[in-house]
């Protein structure tokens, strides 16, 4: 009777010991199949400063302190790997979820951005070399780009898409991107000089403009115009009213802030009321146009850039409808519908 006790007990034994091995056996295979998932490699991405960074990837975590770059992200699905923002990356509305880590790329919270460790950190140029150099004694990799010329936006979104694994994805936002930027450029380049328009630009505040070497400058160039501002000796001139009245624009170009729709009226109602300029071709013809911040940097300022090309030249350009084409951007990579107001008065 004891033997047979003794027998039971050791089979019992035997029967628990094969449960751990295949137990444990199954948890090292799955550990096993995630490790070759998250696999990583070390990349070096030269950024838009021209500085060689060496970064493991794909990242699983980023704090991104500029919303042009928080876009393209978004855009590419990978915004689940964002930990940390900056205050003007709101668009989608499902990054305002993320918490705060810089009013802007200028203004860093450089603690909260080293207590949360992230992978990398990229920011715009606005970022100091002395901020930038401490988040790398930090041992932080950091990059750096400018998303509001056109010719830098596809260097970002094809390195976002190397540094976060979605390589595919970026090369169709390029691609679909570029196709309109060539568009712009075929029927642009077969325009003679005196068929361009004066084009004033305004951003921040009444008269403050954009000269030579600046995004703006670049797209207006782009999309057929003429910067009124482009001899002034400083980067970003403030004009006097009588000036620009002298020079005549026949297009006034002026970027709010905010994409509300009273907002945008108010600005444009208010230029139209300029007493100095009540008599240039842009006023008198109501050629005005306000538009918003968010078509103006990112993958998104190819819609901005439609615009500006058919309210330079609306016979060229009828056929383009640049709202259509905004709402299939967002379809197609933001997952979203078209919403709010972008650009005012409304596109005919």
């Amino acid at each position: 009777m004891l033997s047979k006790k003794y027998g039971f007990a050791v089979r019992v034994i035997c029967l628990l010991m094969l449960v751990m091995i295949f137990v444990t056996g199954c948890s090292s295979e799955k550990t096993g199949t995630q490790n070759s998932n998250t696999r990583k490699t070390v990349k070096t991405f030269v950024d838009g400063t021209g500085k060689e960074v060496k970064i493991s990837c794909p990242v699983d975590k980023i704090v991104c302190i500029t919303s042009g770059v928080s876009e393209i992200l978004y855009a590419l699905g990978s915004a689940d790997k964002i930990i940390g923002r900056d205050s003007y990356s709101i668009f989608p509305a499902d990054l305002e979820k993320i918490p705060v880590m810089a009013k802007s790329s200028f203004a860093p919270n450089l603690e909260a951005i080293i207590q949360s460790a992230p992978d990398v950190v990229i920011a715009d140029t606005m970022l100091k070399d002395d901020l930038r150099a401490k988040l790398e004694e930090a041992g932080l990799p950091v990059l750096v780009y400018t998303t509001s010329y056109p010719h830098e936006t596809a260097l970002v979104t094809k390195q976002m898409g190397e540094l976060t694994g979605k390589e595919e994805t970026a090369a169709k936002l390029i691609a679909f991107s570029d196709k309109y930027y060539q568009l712009i450029k075929d029927r642009v380049a077969r325009l003679p000089e005196d068929k361009k328009p004066r084009v004033y630009y305004e951003w921040q505040k009444p008269y403050y403009s954009a000269g030579d070497k600046t995004p703006a400058a670049d797209r207006i160039a782009l999309s057929g115009g003429k910067n009124i501002a482009a001899g002034q000796k400083v980067k970003y001139p403030e004009l006097t009213p009588e000036w620009l009245a002298g020079q005549d624009p026949q297009i006034i170009i002026c970027m709010a802030s905010r994409d509300a729709a009273d907002k945008m009226k108010a600005l444009y109602e208010e230029i139209l009321a300029r007493p100095a300029l009540q008599q240039t071709t842009a006023v008198s013809q109501k050629k005005v146009y306000i538009m918003s911040w968010g078509l103006g940097t990112g993958i998104r300022s190819v819609i901005g850039s439609l615009y500006w090309a058919k309210w330079f030249h609306p016979d060229i350009f009828a056929d383009v409808n640049p709202e259509a084409v905004h709402r299939q951007l967002l379809q197609e990579f933001y997952r979203m519908e078209l919403k709010g107001t972008w650009v005012y008065p409304a596109a005919k």
